[in-house]
């Protein structure tokens, strides 16, 4: 009773009747009427009138309300606000105050057990995704850039546009490219990326700087700065290849790059076993074949129990 007197207080007996039944059974109707118009857009002024009186003339040319517009009230504006924003917030397309991701995006995701999950983007470009990662991209490029947003990692083959730069939004970092191909590896607020072939720019979303990486080039962003180095490590694609490369490591580097490449967990009995050196390549083979060579080579043995492995001497 309280919240009709409430009612009462901001809008005509009317109005109240038309906005109950609003309330009733047209929520998800709403929802997709308000999608579908995509009124707003990343860092546009949204004009809010215009947009209420466009949701009223689809409401009503589809005859799901009757009469005069309900939404011309600033009463019934809110509450029918705050059916919109939490039928957007339970989807997950809501996302800010005025903000809306365009409904036209793919989202691809790798999933945990997956690796080299193939992309192909609207240019021709490709992308492989790594386990646990997600890259939305629309269906089609429009403008001047080539824009795409990453979560994880993922290796990107992109196509040579020298009108249309290509950009990979990874939370910390921005890449820009022209048409390369390079790794880029995303989480626990740092980006990565190696560059294969072509020219890279690497721009912290935090600070001011940035750095041009080259074939062979490894550059870091974390804590607001961007680094540039040498990548010295020869797995570090091996996600992407499936090739392993031993010279004197040891048997903790390849149990660590194992996890990496392909998701196992290997435990030793003692830290001697750790310590011991492999020089040894591994060309697409799987991982227990990995594990019953090393075993073979140093005198080990082996068990499995769950999802890890356990090495000991025999």
């Amino acid at each position: 009773m309280k919240k009709e007197k409430k009612y009462s207080n901001n809008m005509e007996d009317k109005e109240r009747i038309m906005f109950d039944d609003f309330l009733s059974g047209q929520k998800q109707a709403v929802q997709k009427y308000w999608m579908e118009m995509d009124v707003t857009v990343k860092n546009e002024k949204v004009d809010t009138d215009k947009a209420w009186n466009k949701l009223y003339k689809r409401l009503k040319t589809d005859k799901l309300i009757r009469g005069r517009n309900i939404f011309r009230t600033t009463a019934v504006r809110i509450a029918a606000s705050v059916i919109i924003i939490i039928g957007l917030t339970f989807t997950g397309l809501y996302i800010g105050t005025n903000i809306f991701e365009k409904s036209n995006d793919n989202i691809t995701t790798a999933g945990m057990n997956q690796k080299n999950v193939r992309v192909e983007l609207p240019d021709g470009s490709t992308v492989f995704l790594n386990r646990n990662s997600s890259i939305r991209y629309p269906g089609k490029f429009e403008g001047r850039t080539r824009s795409v947003k990453l979560e994880g990692e993922a290796y990107f083959d992109i196509r040579n546009d020298a009108s249309r730069p290509f950009t990979v939004d990874a939370g910390e970092a921005n890449i820009t490219v022209l048409g390369t191909s390079f790794n880029v590896n995303s989480g626990n607020n740092r980006v990565e990326v190696l560059v294969t072939s072509g020219k890279v720019m690497l721009k912290s979303n935090r600070g001011e700087e940035s750095v041009t990486l080259e074939q062979g080039d490894f550059g870091l962003v974390a804590d607001n700065s961007a680094l540039k180095t040498h990548n010295d490590d020869p797995n570090y694609l091996s996600w992407k290849t499936n090739v392993l490369i031993f010279e004197g490591d040891s048997l903790g580097k390849v149990i660590s790059d194992l996890k990496r490449v392909h998701n196992i967990n290997i435990e030793t009995e003692n830290d001697e076993i750790r310590n011991l050196r492999v020089s040894s390549v591994f060309d697409n083979q799987s991982p227990e074949t990995i594990i019953r060579i090393i075993c073979t080579t140093f005198n080990l043995e082996y068990y499995k129990e769950g999802d890890k492995y356990f090495l000991d001497t025999k």
